[in-house]
C-alpha cells in the first residue's frame, strides 16, 4: 500500500497585513460621512428666500364735480 503524505500550513489565527489598511480606509470614510451630515447639513437643504414686493402707492386723485369759486 502506497503512504500519502499530506502537508498543509496552519491558518487558524493568522491575518494578512492588508486586512489592517482595507479597516483604516473604511473607518476614514465613515467618518467623513459621519462629518458630512453633521457639518454640511446632511439630507435637509436649508435656504433663505427673500422676496421684497414692492406696491404702487396710492394715487390722491379725486374723480368727482368742482365747484366753481
Amino acid at each position: 500500500m502506497a503512504d500519502v503524505n499530506i502537508q498543509q500550513t496552519p491558518s487558524g489565527g493568522e491575518r494578512s497585513g492588508g486586512s489592517g489598511a482595507v479597516w483604516a480606509v473604511v473607518v476614514v470614510i465613515l467618518l467623513l460621512v459621519i462629518g458630512w451630515f453633521v457639518f454640511g447639513g446632511g439630507l435637509t437643504r436649508r435656504s433663505t428666500t427673500n422676496i421684497n414686493v414692492n406696491t404702487p402707492g396710492q394715487s390722491t386723485k379725486a374723480g368727482g364735480t368742482k365747484t366753481p369759486p
